[in-house]
This record gives structure tokens, sequence and C-alpha cells, in this order.
């Protein structure tokens, strides 16, 4: 196939990698020269270009663009893809961008693949990324089977993990998995900031290791895209930390009163649940 991708940042020049590798042709479209210049130095697309021009005789075009973008596309971006084209996005919300580009384009299909690194722009594709990783299909009423079948042949062929719901309840979802993290490792990482014991703070800077490595990245990763969720995920984020911090409350309450049997069972719960989120057992 002819596919296009506009935006070859970690997610879109990633994905530009892994379609090449299957023998696609890519055709990749960046916001600047230099951005171009490296996308072509990286080989991240066949083609790489600024102009919108290069994706006309694409069967299949890709959206890897920052949120607000997708949220609040350009005219430009609009006007620009051709109404006879599959097109999807990859923005990890999905219910205000697909309400926005149904309305703009008949062949539109949201899609989210769940894999990133803390990495950004077009110094950051790997081909590897999506290897057996999730990839979210949102259909809704308006979704045309055509654009469906097409996109969901060629993300199994990718080697990712198919799985469809709708826009609402990925963005519920992903506010519990995905985008709470972000904040909370914000603020573990804020907590461990005791600048006001320069002595604890040093040992803890030249102590920590892997634990707080592993439980602090996605707070040290893009901040744009941190406020692109807050700003458009707000409803479904606010309701997870609500649940958070009840959850901490109750923490702080069983050690303030020693119930050491009940912090040890509530533990025990929790390694046994988290096996259902990390390594997928029943």
């Amino acid at each position: 196939m002819k596919i296009g991708i506009i935006g070859l940042g970690l997610i879109g020049g990633s994905i530009g990698l892994k379609l090449q590798s299957l023998n696609h042709i890519v055709y990749g479209i960046t916001n600047n020269e230099s951005n171009k210049k490296r996308a072509q130095e990286r080989k991240l697309a066949n083609v790489v270009s600024c102009d919108y021009k290069l994706l006309k005789d694409c069967s299949l075009i890709i959206l890897a663009l920052p949120i607000e973008e997708l949220v609040n596309p350009s005219e430009n971006l609009i006007n620009s893809i051709p109404l006879n084209i599959v097109l999807t996005d990859v923005g990890s919300i999905k219910d205000p961008i697909v309400k926005q580009w149904e309305k703009s384009h008949p062949l539109f299909v949201g899609s989210h693949p769940m894999a990133g690194t803390e990495k950004k722009g077009v110094n950051a594709g790997c081909a590897d990324l999506f290897d057996n990783a999730k990839w979210i299909i949102t259909p809704t009423a308006k979704t045309k089977k055509r654009g469906l079948d097409i996109l969901t042949k060629l993300i199994s062929s990718m080697n990712c993990d198919l799985c469809f719901t709708s826009p609402i309840l990925h963005d519920q979802s992903v506010a519990l998995i995905s985008h709470l993290p972000i904040y909370l490792a914000s603020c573990l990482i804020d907590t461990a900031n005791t600048e006001e014991n320069k002595e604890l703070l040093n040992l803890s800077y030249e102590i920590a290791s892997t634990g707080f490595s592993d439980t602090s990245r996605v707070g040290g990763g893009n901040p744009k895209l941190g406020i692109d969720l807050a700003m458009n995920n707000s409803k479904n984020i606010l309701k997870s930390l609500k649940t958070y911090r009840e959850n901490i409350y109750t923490l702080e309450q069983i050690i303030k009163n020693k119930n050491w049997e009940v912090l040890l069972n509530k533990l025990n719960y929790s390694m046994e649940i988290r096996n259902r989120f990390v390594n997928k057992k029943n």
C-alpha cells in the first residue's frame, strides 16, 4: 500500500519504520525543514516532505499529530486529505478526536496504539515499538466497513494485538491505566524532591534505583502530552484522581492505626490483581 503519515515523531516515525519493513511505500509529512532533513536521515519514510500534496495518491493516511492538533485541526489539514482514502489517527484520547474527524472525513476510523516511551520527536522512532503491543480501534455507528477492514488488516500485519471498543469507554479506561500514572509519577517526583532537607535530598539522588525509575518514568515524559490529556480528558482523569485520593486516605488510616494484617491483605490483593493488568493472567 501507499501509506501517508502526518507527523514523524515517536509514534509516527515508528509506524513509518515498521511499515517500510513490511514493504509498504510510506510518505511522511513533517512540520518544518529541519525535521524533514532529520526524518530523511533516519529513513522514517520512503519520501518525506512538508507539503500535504505528497499524500494525494495514498490509499491510507495516519494522523500522528499532537492531541491539540487532532481535536482542533486546521482547515488546511482537513482540506488536504482526499475524501476517498481511509483515515485514522493514533491519539491517546478518542471521543473528541473521533467526533471532530467524523464530521470532516467519511472514511475516518479512530485508533490508538498502546505503546510509547518518554522520548519524543523525529529522533525517537524505532521499528520494534509496536511488537506485541495492544492497538485499540474505536468504531462508531458512522464507521464505514471498508475503512475498518483495511485498517484492521494493516494493524494485524504489524504484529499488534487488536482491541475494539467505543471512544467513550476507551477514554474512561486510559484515564485509569495510562493518563493517571503520568500525574501520580509527577507527584512522586515532587514528593521525593525534599528540598527543605538537602542532606536527605542528595542521598535520595544518589541511591534512587530501578524501583524509583520504573514508577516515575512516565512523569519524566513529554509535558505537552500531559497538558493535552488533562485538557481533553479532564472528566475521566478527575474521577480517577478522586478514587486514587480515597485509596491513599484508606492506606494512610491503615498505617496510622497499625492494622498490619489489613495492610498485608491489601498488599497481597494488589499483587494478585496486578497480574491481570501486567501479565494478563486471570
